[in-house]
């Protein structure tokens, strides 16, 4: 993390759940939005790994297991009700082509208060997890391996999905900030990109505990330290400058779009 902006608005899924209260969450500024609409989609993939990738030397074999991804990474998304979906495109330091997803989600558990007993119940035995602290509470991280086979391929492939779930102290709502890497060397990167993620969500209206520094001073990783990023040229080797994203509930979609 290099730094900290705030930003006015972000453009959101209407038709996923989120609180109706207003909230914000620091979201990296090198990645790119992804786009779920049912009608719109799959054009708009095609012109985000041309303008990622421009002026890069990107084999057609290379360019279609990217649009095979994104196309499966649109599908998981509209089925989980992600309100933020973004993705990374790039070389890896091996000179591969890279790519990875990021999507925020709420769920609410009405009637009854969000906590980790819950999540816990909900989670079940898959997985790896653990519970950790973050600047917004403590969370649970989830870590499994799975085995796919991409859209239009037979060959199965291992990916790592990595996901933190947040609940709102006093609240129905739990936060829940997802990713999955199919390339090892990203892995890193991605376990502390939805930590630090998962660490900003906060109520705009709820008050820093009196240890705690506002958001305002020093970001959302303030009580969080950063994996190390690796040695690497490419992609994998960190996630950049993170913005501040003020959210309203009575306006899904930001002024700007």
């Amino acid at each position: 993390m290099t730094g900290l902006l705030p930003e006015a608005g972000l453009q959101l899924n209407p038709d996923a759940a989120h609180p109706p209260f207003r909230w914000h969450v620091a979201l990296p500024s090198e990645w790119a939005i992804l786009d779920t609409h049912p009608s719109s989609w799959e054009r708009s993939l095609e012109g985000l790994v041309d303008d990622r990738l421009a002026g890069q030397r990107l084999k057609a074999a290379e360019r279609r297991e990217v649009l095979q991804f994104l196309g499966t990474l649109v599908g998981d998304c509209q089925r989980a009700g992600a309100v933020i979906s973004l993705v990374q495109i790039g070389r890896l330091g091996n000179g591969t082509v890279g790519s990875a997803g990021l999507h925020v989600a709420w769920y609410d558990s009405s009637p009854d208060r969000a906590s980790l007993a819950l999540i816990h119940q909900a989670v079940g035995r898959h997985g790896v997890t653990a519970e950790i602290d973050t600047p917004a509470g403590q969370a649970l991280l989830q870590r499994d391996h799975v085995s796919i086979a991409p859209l239009g391929s037979t060959t199965r492939r291992g990916s790592t999905t990595l996901q933190v779930f947040l609940p709102l102290t006093a609240s129905t709502w739990t936060a829940v900030v997802a990713t999955a890497a199919a390339h090892p060397e990203m892995v890193p990167m991605l376990r502390d990109l939805v930590v630090t993620v998962a660490g900003s969500i906060r109520p705009l209206d709820a008050q820093p505990a009196p240890s705690e520094p506002t958001p305002a001073d020093d970001g959302p990783g303030v009580a969080y330290t950063p994996t190390p990023p690796p040695d690497a040229p490419g992609i994998e080797r960190g996630f950049g400058t993170l913005i501040l994203h003020h959210i309203e509930p009575e306006r899904p979609v930001s002024e700007g779009r």
